[in-house]
Protein backbone atom coordinates (compact mmCIF):
# COMPACT_ATOMS: atom_id res chain seq x y z
CA UNK A 1 0.00 0.00 0.00
CA UNK A 2 1.73 3.22 -0.79
CA UNK A 3 1.66 6.00 1.37
CA UNK A 4 -0.55 8.90 -0.12
CA UNK A 5 1.04 11.31 1.94
CA UNK A 6 4.22 11.39 0.18
CA UNK A 7 3.12 11.17 -2.95
CA UNK A 8 2.33 15.00 -4.82
CA UNK A 9 0.82 16.25 -7.75
CA UNK A 10 -0.87 14.28 -10.50
CA UNK A 11 0.13 11.54 -8.95
CA UNK A 12 -1.39 11.37 -6.20
CA UNK A 13 -4.08 8.70 -5.42
CA UNK A 14 -3.11 7.28 -9.29
CA UNK A 15 -2.56 3.15 -7.46
CA UNK A 16 -5.55 3.51 -5.58
CA UNK A 17 -7.39 -0.05 -5.56
CA UNK A 18 -10.82 -0.04 -3.77
CA UNK A 19 -11.92 -3.79 -2.38
CA UNK A 20 -10.12 -5.15 -4.97
CA UNK A 21 -11.20 -2.77 -7.63
CA UNK A 22 -9.11 -0.38 -9.75
CA UNK A 23 -10.26 2.94 -10.94
CA UNK A 24 -10.94 3.63 -14.84
CA UNK A 25 -11.08 6.50 -16.68
CA UNK A 26 -14.64 6.90 -17.66
CA UNK A 27 -14.20 8.39 -21.37
CA UNK A 28 -11.32 5.65 -22.23
CA UNK A 29 -13.15 3.93 -24.55
CA UNK A 30 -16.76 2.05 -25.64
CA UNK A 31 -16.26 -0.44 -23.09
CA UNK A 32 -15.56 2.32 -20.43
CA UNK A 33 -18.49 4.16 -21.39
CA UNK A 34 -20.55 1.41 -20.63
CA UNK A 35 -18.79 1.06 -17.13
CA UNK A 36 -19.82 4.25 -16.43
CA UNK A 37 -23.57 4.17 -17.66
CA UNK A 38 -23.52 1.02 -15.07
CA UNK A 39 -21.64 2.48 -12.41
CA UNK A 40 -24.26 5.47 -12.77
CA UNK A 41 -27.12 3.30 -12.30
CA UNK A 42 -26.06 1.71 -8.91
CA UNK A 43 -27.40 5.62 -7.51
CA UNK A 44 -31.07 4.49 -6.97
CA UNK A 45 -33.56 7.56 -7.64
CA UNK A 46 -37.14 8.09 -7.97
CA UNK A 47 -38.78 7.23 -11.60
CA UNK A 48 -40.73 10.80 -13.02
CA UNK A 49 -42.90 11.44 -15.77
CA UNK A 50 -42.38 14.70 -17.00
CA UNK A 51 -45.60 16.00 -19.08
CA UNK A 52 -46.29 19.06 -20.94
CA UNK A 53 -48.33 20.68 -23.98
CA UNK A 54 -47.27 20.87 -27.10
CA UNK A 55 -48.15 24.72 -28.72
CA UNK A 56 -51.38 22.69 -30.65
CA UNK A 57 -52.31 21.36 -27.06
CA UNK A 58 -51.23 17.99 -27.75
CA UNK A 59 -50.02 15.97 -24.58
CA UNK A 60 -46.36 15.15 -24.06
CA UNK A 61 -44.36 12.78 -21.71
CA UNK A 62 -41.26 11.59 -20.97
CA UNK A 63 -40.27 8.82 -18.35
CA UNK A 64 -37.13 10.52 -16.30
CA UNK A 65 -35.00 9.42 -13.66
CA UNK A 66 -32.50 12.31 -13.45
CA UNK A 67 -35.08 14.72 -11.25
CA UNK A 68 -33.42 16.20 -8.55
CA UNK A 69 -34.06 18.67 -5.95
CA UNK A 70 -32.12 22.38 -6.34
CA UNK A 71 -33.34 24.88 -4.18
CA UNK A 72 -36.37 25.65 -1.58
CA UNK A 73 -36.10 29.44 -2.02
CA UNK A 74 -36.96 30.34 -4.71
CA UNK A 75 -38.43 26.45 -5.04
CA UNK A 76 -36.51 25.33 -7.80
CA UNK A 77 -35.85 21.35 -9.51
CA UNK A 78 -33.89 20.31 -12.25
CA UNK A 79 -34.01 17.26 -14.21
CA UNK A 80 -32.03 16.32 -17.17
CA UNK A 81 -33.28 15.54 -21.32
CA UNK A 82 -30.83 13.88 -23.95
CA UNK A 83 -30.71 16.10 -27.17
CA UNK A 84 -32.06 12.84 -29.24
CA UNK A 85 -35.24 12.84 -27.28
CA UNK A 86 -38.48 13.50 -29.28
CA UNK A 87 -39.30 15.42 -26.32
CA UNK A 88 -36.74 17.69 -26.24
CA UNK A 89 -37.93 20.92 -28.10
CA UNK A 90 -41.68 20.93 -25.86
CA UNK A 91 -39.63 21.96 -22.40
CA UNK A 92 -38.38 25.31 -23.63
CA UNK A 93 -38.05 28.37 -20.84
CA UNK A 94 -41.08 29.84 -19.63
CA UNK A 95 -43.13 27.01 -20.69
CA UNK A 96 -45.03 24.76 -18.25
CA UNK A 97 -44.61 21.59 -17.61
CA UNK A 98 -45.09 19.09 -14.65
CA UNK A 99 -43.35 16.18 -12.65
CA UNK A 100 -45.34 13.11 -12.24
CA UNK A 101 -43.22 10.81 -9.17
CA UNK A 102 -44.69 7.49 -9.98
CA UNK A 103 -45.84 4.94 -7.37
CA UNK A 104 -44.61 1.34 -6.83
CA UNK A 105 -47.65 0.14 -8.99
CA UNK A 106 -46.54 2.21 -12.31
CA UNK A 107 -44.37 -0.03 -13.46
CA UNK A 108 -46.14 -0.04 -16.89
CA UNK A 109 -46.63 3.18 -17.10
CA UNK A 110 -42.97 4.29 -16.49
CA UNK A 111 -42.31 1.70 -19.60
CA UNK A 112 -44.86 3.08 -21.65
CA UNK A 113 -43.68 6.82 -21.46
CA UNK A 114 -40.01 5.64 -21.68
CA UNK A 115 -41.02 4.46 -25.32
CA UNK A 116 -40.97 6.73 -28.83
CA UNK A 117 -43.94 6.70 -31.20
CA UNK A 118 -47.05 5.31 -29.05
CA UNK A 119 -50.34 7.15 -28.14
CA UNK A 120 -48.55 7.12 -24.39
CA UNK A 121 -51.72 9.06 -22.62
CA UNK A 122 -54.17 6.20 -24.46
CA UNK A 123 -54.54 4.36 -21.35
CA UNK A 124 -53.83 6.55 -19.09
CA UNK A 125 -55.78 7.93 -16.40
CA UNK A 126 -55.08 12.08 -16.31
CA UNK A 127 -56.38 15.41 -14.34
CA UNK A 128 -55.96 18.75 -16.02
CA UNK A 129 -53.27 20.72 -14.20
CA UNK A 130 -52.24 24.10 -13.69
CA UNK A 131 -53.08 25.84 -17.64
CA UNK A 132 -53.95 22.06 -18.48
CA UNK A 133 -51.05 20.50 -18.24
CA UNK A 134 -51.60 16.65 -18.25
CA UNK A 135 -51.16 15.01 -14.49
CA UNK A 136 -50.87 10.90 -14.54
CA UNK A 137 -53.18 9.75 -11.79
CA UNK A 138 -52.17 7.83 -9.12
CA UNK A 139 -48.91 9.15 -8.51
CA UNK A 140 -46.86 9.65 -5.68
CA UNK A 141 -45.97 13.35 -5.70
CA UNK A 142 -47.25 16.24 -8.37
CA UNK A 143 -44.62 19.08 -9.06
CA UNK A 144 -46.85 21.77 -11.28
CA UNK A 145 -43.32 24.12 -12.71
CA UNK A 146 -42.71 26.57 -15.46
CA UNK A 147 -38.92 25.95 -17.24
CA UNK A 148 -37.00 28.34 -15.61
CA UNK A 149 -33.50 27.69 -17.33
CA UNK A 150 -32.11 25.54 -19.76
CA UNK A 151 -28.39 24.80 -20.50
CA UNK A 152 -26.59 22.36 -22.33
CA UNK A 153 -24.84 19.40 -20.58
CA UNK A 154 -22.71 16.92 -22.91
CA UNK A 155 -25.73 15.00 -24.62
CA UNK A 156 -28.26 16.31 -22.68
CA UNK A 157 -29.92 19.85 -21.51
CA UNK A 158 -30.61 20.34 -18.00
CA UNK A 159 -34.15 21.87 -16.98
CA UNK A 160 -34.52 24.03 -14.01
CA UNK A 161 -37.82 24.33 -13.00
CA UNK A 162 -39.59 26.82 -10.66
CA UNK A 163 -42.38 24.76 -8.37
CA UNK A 164 -45.76 26.89 -8.94
CA UNK A 165 -47.87 23.92 -6.72
CA UNK A 166 -47.05 20.53 -4.99
CA UNK A 167 -49.26 17.65 -4.41
CA UNK A 168 -47.79 14.79 -1.77
CA UNK A 169 -50.04 11.85 -1.78
CA UNK A 170 -47.83 9.62 0.49
CA UNK A 171 -47.58 6.17 -1.94
CA UNK A 172 -44.50 4.26 -1.84
CA UNK A 173 -42.95 5.20 -4.89
CA UNK A 174 -41.30 3.30 -7.83
CA UNK A 175 -37.78 2.78 -8.18
CA UNK A 176 -34.69 2.41 -10.63
CA UNK A 177 -31.50 0.95 -9.68
CA UNK A 178 -29.06 -1.19 -11.86
CA UNK A 179 -30.78 -0.51 -15.02
CA UNK A 180 -34.25 -2.10 -13.19
CA UNK A 181 -37.07 -0.72 -12.06
CA UNK A 182 -38.03 -1.89 -8.40
CA UNK A 183 -40.12 -1.82 -5.64
CA UNK A 184 -39.07 0.32 -2.18
CA UNK A 185 -37.27 -2.45 -0.21
CA UNK A 186 -36.76 -4.72 -3.33
CA UNK A 187 -33.82 -6.42 -2.97
CA UNK A 188 -32.68 -8.76 -5.28
CA UNK A 189 -35.55 -9.16 -7.80
CA UNK A 190 -36.27 -7.04 -10.95
CA UNK A 191 -39.30 -6.13 -12.20
CA UNK A 192 -38.63 -4.73 -15.32
CA UNK A 193 -35.70 -3.16 -16.98
CA UNK A 194 -36.09 0.38 -19.12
Amino acid sequence: MTDSSKIRGNDAGADLIIEGVDGIDPAADEGARRQFRDTLGQFATGVTVMTTLTASGAHVGITVSSFNSLSLDPPLILWSIADTSACHEYFKVGDSFAVNVLAEDQEAVAVNFSKTGNDKFKSVKMLAGLGGIPLIGGCVVYFECCVEARYPGGDHDIIVGRVRRIFNVGKAPLLFHGGALRALGDQVEKIAGI
